[in-house]
């Protein structure tokens, strides 16, 4: 519902039309009575000397039309000096709004009656510099990690290039170095794809705020094809993945960025989980939500690690010397999704243990 920033300002307006109407009326009454009971005779001598008796003569026998007439006029004037006021009001209000586009610290300061619209042209303004600030931030933080992702990009491909040169040009290349040099290639080439990757988290980071297309999805079904996705990938640490949800459970999201938000977690605890270890999604159901749980097996992470894993490029220092981490944009994009759809997603850690939780809301929300 609207808010009625100008009802206090129009009831106070009103209010000095009705005062300054009755003082006006009152003392005109008052001011008529005192000279026609006591001063009558003194102020037509007076009007006579003046401006003759012919006027003198017709104020004596019209001072009733004469008494109105002069309140008339006092109203009238009682109008403009109350329009004067709205219209200084007004002005202000203008003048202050100013300060709404400037980026610093001074507040706008309007009348008592709309202390509402200055206190939210006032939080207008705080989000608007907080925005504008944390926009900057990010488009910055892009700039530097597109930066660091093509400067990281040219050591792999030199090395791939490298091995795949030496492989080729050394004919009689013993079995073993033959073979040493192709797994290194393997692992180089594991890391351009990563780094490739990530280039795309960036893209797709402008594409979260894309309107929803939900659906009846069945939960078990979707994440059968994750596994079977991530077999592969999983396979390189000899990790596994067990799925204990009910194969009737069903969700309201949209299909594809919901498969976005399972494969980053995925995709996260591969990266940080240990090898031969398994991962675990389990899901229940309550009247509200339907709770979706990750947990991998790894080291924990630390308290204050889990209030800034879900910010966007909150790794972005340590990604520049880590062989296995992602750009930091996976979780952040998650979370993005998941908020999309009305939920939740939070992550535990303790016992080497990390759960990531999400909680997606049901089709009667």
């Amino acid at each position: 519902m609207a808010k009625d920033y100008t009802g206090r300002f129009q009831k106070e307006i009103l209010k000095r039309h009705l005062i300054i109407a009755m003082i006006s009326i009152v003392l005109m009454l008052l001011f008529y009575f005192f000279i026609d009971h006591f001063y009558n005779g003194a102020a037509i001598n007076f009007i006579q000397q003046v401006f003759g008796w012919t006027f003198a003569n017709f104020i004596l026998k019209n001072q009733t039309a004469f008494v109105f007439m002069t309140l008339l006029i006092v109203l009238l004037l009682n109008s403009l000096i109350v329009e004067v006021y709205a219209i200084q009001k007004i002005s202000h209000v203008f003048s202050q709004m100013k300060i709404l586009f400037q980026k610093n610290d001074q507040r706008i300061i309007l009348d008592e009656s709309l202390f509402e619209l200055e206190n939210d042209l006032n939080e207008l303004k705080r989000e608007s510099i907080e925005n504008e600030k944390k926009a900057i931030k990010e488009a910055q933080h892009k700039v530097d990690m597109i930066a660091y992702l093509a400067h990281d990009i040219k050591t792999p491909l030199a090395s791939v290039i490298g091995y795949l040169c030496l492989l080729e040009e050394t004919e009689d290349l013993p079995e073993e170095l033959r073979h040493k040099y192709t797994h290194m290639t393997l692992e180089k080439a594991y890391r351009l794809e990563r780094l490739i990757n990530e280039f795309f988290d960036i893209a797709k980071l402008n594409q979260t705020y894309s309107p929803l297309q939900r659906e009846e999805l069945h939960l078990s079904y979707l994440l059968e094809q994750m596994k079977e996705e991530f077999y592969p990938i999983m396979s390189q640490k000899h990790q596994t993945i067990d799925i204990y949800v009910d194969t009737n459970m069903t969700i309201y999201a949209d299909a594809n960025k919901i498969a976005r938000v399972f494969n980053n977690i995925l995709k996260n605890a591969f990266y940080y989980g240990d090898e031969k270890t398994t991962i675990t999604i389990e899901a229940t159901q309550d009247e509200v939500y339907t709770h979706i749980l990750f947990r991998n097996i790894g080291n924990t992470i630390p308290p204050d690690k889990l209030q800034t894993i879900f910010e966007q490029f909150y790794r972005l220092d340590e990604s520049r010397s880590s062989s296995t981490g992602g750009s930091g944009l996976g979780l952040s994009i998650a979370k993005m999704i998941v908020e999309q759809h009305h939920g939740f997603i939070k992550a535990m850690s303790e016992n080497h243990i990390t759960t990531f939780e999400i909680l997606i809301p049901h089709q009667t929300l």
